[in-house]
Order: C-alpha cells, then structure tokens, then sequence
C-alpha cells in the first residue's frame, strides 16, 4: 500500500474480497468489482495482498504427541499430445492432513463422529524415494505423532 496512487479504500475492499471468495479470486474479477480502470492495477493489489498472506515459518502440523497424520502423494497432470507415447509432463505432489476426530453435537446434527481433515501442508518432490518423501515428512510433521501412509 506503500508509495502507490490507489485510495486505501480500495485497499481493503480488495482485501475483503479476496479473503471472503473461497475459490479465491482473480485479478480479472477484482477489476470488475472495484471498478478499476486498469488490469495492472487490480493485478499488483492482488499480488501483494497474497504475497503478504503467505506465512513462510508455518508450523509444524500434528502438535500434540500420538496425533495421526495421514501422508499420500500423486501424480497431477496428463498425457502430453505430440510428445510420443507414454511421454508425460507430471509432477510428483506429496500431502500431510492432520485426522480430527469430530464430535456429534446435539441431536440436530446429523453427521456422525468420525475422521475429519485438520490442516494440510502441500508439496512438489523429485521422486518416490524415501529421502524425497521422508524429508517432506519431517519438515511438515511434528515429532512423536503416528503418520497413516499407503504402503508399509
């Protein structure tokens, strides 16, 4: 917000808007609501407001000692057309999710107790080794907690 021309009021209506859209919202879209004349404009406020969301010392998650976190990884993309058989430009993303246990309260709520997600720590690795997804583990998951993966 610093050294720029735009009223702080459009500021924080972009502020708002992007923290209450849940998919999120892009740049196209807070020019539209704002009224704003020029695509670089909305774009810069976009960018430095999710710059200034981002927590780079995020902690670890599964604090507490004998929580479960359930780890998974999966190829995200596809075949590449014209590239040849087989050929494919996919990448290797590996997840931790924290497993609450949900309580049933009252008896207007009609979902049982059970496993619900907590928080999620997302990211890209190298390959299916053992140092790749082992090192993701210990830098996204707190010590002493029980980790759920596929294979043994």
């Amino acid at each position: 917000m610093e050294r720029t021309h735009t009223p702080l009021s459009i500021w924080f209506w972009a502020a708002c808007l992007v923290a209450s859209q849940t998919p999120g919202m892009s740049a196209v879209q807070i020019q539209r609501q704002l009224g704003l004349s020029r695509y670089e404009t909305a774009f810069q406020i976009l960018h430095k407001l999710r710059g200034g969301m981002v927590r780079p010392d995020q902690d670890r998650i599964g604090g507490k000692p004998g929580e479960v976190v359930d780890a998974d990884e999966t190829w995200v993309g596809g075949r590449t057309r014209g590239k040849g058989c087989g050929v494919h430009d996919m990448l290797l993303v590996t997840d931790a999710v924290e497993v609450c246990h949900g309580k049933r309260v009252g008896s207007l709520n009609k979902r049982k107790a059970g496993r619900d997600a907590g928080r999620v720590r997302l990211a890209l690795v190298p390959g299916r080794s053992a140092k790749s997804l082992g090192g993701f583990i210990e830098s996204t998951v707190a010590p002493d907690n029980r980790i759920i993966a596929d294979d043994p």
